[in-house]
């Protein structure tokens, strides 16, 4: 069955994914030794959109916290991989549509349209913006409805192994990207009916 879009995690699959040195480099900005243990379980509601980040970052720091306070640590610890973008523009220069599809909050989303690289992804799909995160199945359905393909003509890439389970379980041609893009992209274009 040959693929007719591709869908990328971004965080780790188009830019690094820097999150333990970031974290605690937050940690460190709000005076904190370490991001207090409540931080994984605050975050679910912050990347679907239902806690506004000024108040996740005052609950955490006990004090008023600016939004933009964090915006050059993201930066710094999520950068581009060229292979990957590049990998994601030949699809779409083959005809294969190509999409993102994210767990984030607002001020990451606002940071990642400043660098520029979403312009060529169509459907972007941020859970912040549509109360849904991964490995939740209603954001991979939302996924495929924005494509209005079936499930199995659309590949899903992404890095952790949880989120690539949820998507094969739909029926989406789910790969697990380990950093190299050469294999990545040889699992897609082997999926691809425009070699």
């Amino acid at each position: 069955m040959h693929i007719e879009a591709v869908l990328f995690d971004i965080g780790g699959v188009l830019l690094t994914l820097g999150e333990a040195t970031y974290r605690q480099q937050l940690a460190a900005r709000i005076g904190l030794p370490n991001v207090p243990p409540c931080y994984d379980e605050m975050v679910i509601p912050l990347q679907r959109g239902e806690l506004a980040e000024t108040q996740f970052w005052s609950e955490l720091a006990g004090r008023p916290v600016e939004e933009t306070l964090f915006d050059d640590a993201w930066l710094a610890h999520f950068q581009p991989i060229p292979a990957m973008l590049n990998l994601a523009a030949q699809l779409r220069e083959l005809g294969i549509r190509i999409g993102v599809l994210s767990n984030t909050q607002k001020s990451h989303v606002r940071l990642m349209h400043t660098m520029g690289f979403l312009n060529i992804f169509d459907p972007v799909i941020m859970s912040c913006e549509v109360g849904m995160r991964k490995p939740e199945p209603a954001i991979y359905h939302y996924a495929l409805e924005q494509f209005n393909l079936p499930a199995n003509k659309v590949a899903y890439v992404d890095d952790h192994p949880a989120y690539v389970a949820a998507a094969r379980a739909l029926g989406l041609q789910a790969i697990l990207h380990t950093g190299d893009a050469q294999i990545t992209r040889a699992h897609l274009l082997s999926m691809s009916a425009h070699l």
